[in-house]
């Protein structure tokens, strides 16, 4: 399993409780325990964990899509979904779907954020708006005000 997040967010408050979680159940989960700074290009081993992944889990949080490193992940989940059959799992933290599928609230600010500050070309934008929108159409868990 692949666990997909923004450590400032969720790391601290969710993932850790997550992660234990799938741990106990033994599922074999991967996650990346590095901070990313912004404009670092995703690496090849994290390509290699969503490729070899059946299932990942997505927690899309108001600070997710200012991320490069997390929107070149997501596009690679999307795509491997599309492609493999990998199972994407949305979990909306602190954020509603139509948030993520318009890129408005703070959710959309961050993208706005991200793609203003960096060198992003349109079809990378454009890829990145088509796996938020599809991400955010996929039955997944909304959790708002939620401990």
């Amino acid at each position: 399993m692949f666990l997909s997040f923004r450590g400032e967010d969720t790391r601290a408050r969710f993932i850790s409780h997550l992660y234990t979680s799938l741990q106990n159940a033994r599922i074999n989960v991967f996650r990346d325990n590095n901070e990313i700074q912004r404009g670092d290009q995703i690496s090849v081993s994290l390509l290699q964990a969503i490729g070899q992944s059946r299932i990942s889990i997505v927690v899309l949080s108001s600070n997710y899509a200012n991320s490069r490193w997390c929107m070149q992940e997501l596009e690679q989940i999307m795509e491997c979904g599309r492609s493999r059959g990998l199972v994407v799992i949305p979990v909306f933290y602190e954020v509603n779907p139509s948030e993520v599928r318009h890129q408005t609230g703070k959710f959309g600010d961050g993208f706005e954020n991200l793609i203003s500050g960096i060198s992003v070309d349109d079809d990378e934008k454009m890829n990145w708006k088509a796996a938020l929108l599809e991400i955010s159409g996929i039955a997944g868990f909304v959790l708002i005000n939620s401990r």
